[in-house]
């Protein structure tokens, strides 16, 4: 049995190489055993300091930017490991009348807390003026990359309008474009129900002209 590192610690370790791709996983993990001692258990990840783990990270790749360092240290240091897994879709009935579809791209229970480029899944919502549900969850394969990555999820929210994500490189956002969905870059980790009600928000008060047509498709 491997007692360098609890098995909490490692599945904290293993969600954070995914959100980092340019960082091996042995790499990370042999530079947290050197700066944090052996056994690594989620006490010592959880009261690691931001200033430290951006030290950790640049040393293994200097080209990462705050943004995805504050991302993955918030992996690293959440407190409720058990959300990690996906979601449970709740067993209701489809929302009626108008509502969009839109998809979330998260690692973590309902978190909009996923980058387009390492996300584990995409959540898919049906989303109205009142009210919005998790209708799907929809696993992302972790061995694509690049173009391939791209069409596949692509190919995985053709019915949505609307991607939330963390960050997203102008190739890709261009090609999701083209797809007629329209993506929205947020700066950090937010609970998925909050961009939801903030959307809802707009379809219930001054919905753009393309919000409109969407919500009279999806009818």
């Amino acid at each position: 049995m491997d007692t360098t590192i609890s098995p909490p610690a490692a599945l904290r370790i293993a969600m954070v190489s995914k959100s980092l791709p340019s960082i091996e996983l042995k790499a990370l993990l042999g530079v947290l055993i050197q700066h944090l001692g052996a056994p690594v258990t989620e006490h010592k990840l959880q009261r690691m300091s931001p200033k430290s783990f951006r030290v950790i990270v640049s040393a293994l790749d200097s080209s990462l930017s705050r943004k995805q360092v504050t991302s993955a240290l918030a992996v690293l240091t959440n407190q409720d490991a058990g959300s990690f897994d996906a979601p449970i879709i709740p067993n209701e009935a489809p929302i009626a009348g108008p509502k969009l579809r839109v998809a979330i791209t998260s690692n973590q229970a309902q978190l909009l807390n996923g980058h387009f480029g390492s996300s584990l899944r995409v959540l898919i919502y049906e989303v109205n003026a009142t009210q919005h549900q998790l209708v799907e969850v929809r696993p992302i394969d972790s061995e694509l990359k690049g173009e391939r990555r791209t069409e596949e999820i692509i190919s995985q929210i053709a019915d949505c309008q609307i991607l939330f994500t963390l960050s997203i490189g102008g190739p890709a956002a261009a090609k999701v474009t083209r797809a007629y969905i329209h993506p929205v870059k947020k700066n950090q980790a937010v609970e998925a129900k909050q961009v939801l009600a903030e959307l809802s928000e707009v379809i219930g008060n001054a919905p753009p002209p393309w919000i409109k047509k969407a919500l009279l498709e999806g009818e």
